[in-house]
């Protein structure tokens, strides 16, 4: 009897909590995480939250000028770890879904089961470009009526209402490094048309353009498919993109620095929200190589200079720079980059002087007759070592000194006593033809003279 007993206990105790886990309600749990991000006017509050499909998800900005852009939003049915039997289904219910469940899946493949289940479309059509909202997805999102519990993923942000562009036909300066969001007029609420309501996106030349639509719901097409109202995205003449209905998370990408977005609608206001989108600069602008260097192993995120052979940059003396870019910025200034220049090592000015002082003595040597005398050559009776002859010379000289030494002694070894030769020959020539002249001019007057001698000793009495 007693060893009966013993084994019974243990059945009753297994069975009794069996029900109680039944019967008794697991409250659900939550997970969250709160982070913000600096734009140009005020802060963009960044929250995650993951909790079960049973709750209900309440989205709020804790400031009064900020709107909800949904960014992620995700049905997990495959983690439950979140979900609990929630006080307001009641058991027999929950019960019903599961077998719903059960049987589904017996028909059904379970590995094309998805392991998640899209629900921004559902939430944006709801929440997207309000302060506070409330979403359940059995009421709110028609193919969860017989989901099974599963955890749900939201992601949202609260951006300021400051830094939402809203008003039509303006250029929009897209910089690296920062976002930027374009709400059409109207939007949660209804779209204008009756006129195109245009922008155009530019960044630095090098950079592409990436626009995200994170909300996007204009009049569905025609039943030809045809689009009464359309958004369209050029670039160069070229169209990038073009479409109607309903989008979210779709991204169009550049290949330049300049796009037009234009929202062409028929009517003058429209019953659907319009469409809300991000930009921002993709990669970094282009940057010339500094002066005396060229570009190697270019890439998207990294970029590297080298100086020429013999030269270094000033800062690192070094030959190679690699710059690197990281949200639409470089890891150094554009401009320092562009001012740099690559100089020359004090090693490279010593061998080019090396190498000049060479040419040099190969010159005077060669002149001399004494090219094979192992560094030494006469002049004017002395003996002088090659590196005491060209002391004087500057070790920063320019390669032409060499001849200029060379042409220099021809100048003073042959031209110059030459010249003094000649201007010596020319003023002895120029004396005696000085001396001739007054000479000439003299002769006729000594002449008259003789002869008036001549004829008073002939008038004279001879005695």
């Amino acid at each position: 009897m007693a060893a009966g007993t013993l084994i019974l206990v243990p059945i009753i105790l297994t069975i009794a909590a069996l029900l109680f886990v039944e019967t008794t309600p697991v409250s659900s749990t939550l997970r969250r995480r709160v982070s913000a991000l600096k734009l140009n006017h005020g802060h963009m509050e960044l929250v995650e939250e993951e909790t079960c499909s049973n709750r209900t998800l309440r989205m709020t900005c804790r400031s009064l000028k900020a709107v909800l852009i949904v960014l992620e939003a995700a049905y997990k049915p495959n983690d439950s770890n979140l979900c609990g039997e929630v006080e307001s289904r009641g058991s027999e219910e929950i019960k019903t879904i599961r077998r719903i469940q059960m049987i589904r899946n017996l028909f059904s493949d379970y590995e094309s089961r998805p392991d998640r289940v899209d629900l921004k479309l559902s939430i944006n059509r709801r929440c997207s470009g309000l302060q506070h909202c409330r979403f359940n997805a059995f009421s709110d999102h028609p193919e969860a009526e017989f989901w099974s519990p599963g955890n749900v993923r939201l992601k949202y942000a609260c951006i300021p209402e400051a830094a939402i562009m809203k008003y039509c036909n303006r250029m929009l300066p897209v910089i690296g490094g920062e976002e930027g969001f374009l709400k059409s007029p109207g939007y949660p609420l209804f779209y204008t048309g009756g006129s195109t309501c245009g922008w155009t996106f530019k960044s630095l030349p090098g950079q592409r353009i990436s626009l995200t639509f994170h909300d996007l719901d204009i009049r569905s097409p025609e039943q030809d498919g045809s689009c009464v109202d359309v958004i369209r995205i050029r670039e160069n003449r070229v169209t990038l993109f073009e479409s109607c209905g309903s989008a979210v998370g779709l991204e169009v990408l550049s290949e330049s620095n300049v796009v037009t977005l234009d929202l062409i609608a028929s009517g003058k206001i429209y019953p659907s929200r319009g469409f809300l989108l991000q930009y921002k600069a993709v990669g970094c602008p282009h940057v010339q190589p500094p002066n005396g260097s060229y570009a190697v192993n270019e890439t998207g995120d990294a970029k590297t200079f080298l100086c020429k052979l013999g030269t270094v940059f000033p800062d690192t003396n070094t030959r190679t720079r690699l710059i690197q870019c990281k949200n639409g910025i470089w890891s150094e200034n554009r401009q320092k980059i562009s001012s740099q220049r690559c100089v020359v090592t004090a090693s490279e000015i010593e061998r080019n002087a090396g190498t000049r002082r060479s040419a040099a003595l190969s010159s005077l040597a060669e002149e001399s007759g004494t090219g094979g005398n192992g560094g030494l050559f006469p002049v004017s009776g002395v003996v002088v070592r090659s590196h005491d002859a060209l002391d004087s010379m500057s070790s920063t000289a320019e390669p032409g000194n060499a001849a200029m030494v060379k042409n220099g002694n021809y100048v003073v070894d042959f031209v110059l006593p030459t010249a003094l030769i000649a201007l010596l020959f020319i003023g002895n020539a120029i004396i005696v033809w000085v001396i001739f002249q007054y000479r000439k001019r003299k002769q006729p007057a000594i002449e008259g003279e003789e002869m008036a001698l001549r004829q008073n000793s002939e008038e004279l009495p001879h005695v």
